[in-house]
């Protein structure tokens, strides 16, 4: 019994040591494609002129060579994010997409903003993961820290 134990134990140590199940993931290639990886755009609820709207829609987007960008006036190039945030956001994309992830996932606010998170695949094709509102989705906002601690503010 002991013996059988051990041999498990071995085993599932072997496989966590591995990265069994874990994604490969090859960031000399990924970064060699060019467009867009994601895209979110922030889009007012609230009552307000058509200018005000306008100046109030944000979007941010991280690009496939690792760039981060977001709505700046003085720094237009973006900002290059560290291969583990990168990762983090290229997951959370193929997570959600392949996994219909949001699906099912709504808020019932009637104001303050929505968001839209676009994932653009590796031939460029957009796939809408969510759209609406996200004040209590730990999962969607800590996409949207991350992608926000490149701004240079």
């Amino acid at each position: 019994m002991k013996k059988k134990l051990l041999i498990t134990i071995a085993l599932i140590l072997a496989l966590v040591m591995t990265g069994c199940g874990a994604r490969k993931i090859d960031l000399e290639h990924l970064h060699s494609i060019d467009g867009t990886l994601l895209e979110i755009t922030r889009t007012p609820q609230e009552a307000m002129t058509l200018e005000e709207f306008e100046a109030s829609i944000y979007t941010i987007s991280v690009s496939y060579s690792g760039l981060a960008f977001i709505p700046n006036p003085v720094f237009k190039d973006g900002m290059m994010m560290s291969d583990e945030d990168f990762k983090k956001v290229y997951n959370f994309c193929l997570d959600a997409y392949e996994k219909d992830r949001f699906a099912k996932y709504s808020e019932d606010v009637c104001d303050g903003d929505t968001y839209s998170f676009v994932y653009y695949d590796e031939a460029g094709e957009s796939h809408v993961l969510y759209s609406g509102y996200c004040y209590n989705n730990k999962e969607l906002n800590e996409i949207i820290k991350t992608i926000e601690l490149y701004s240079v503010d």
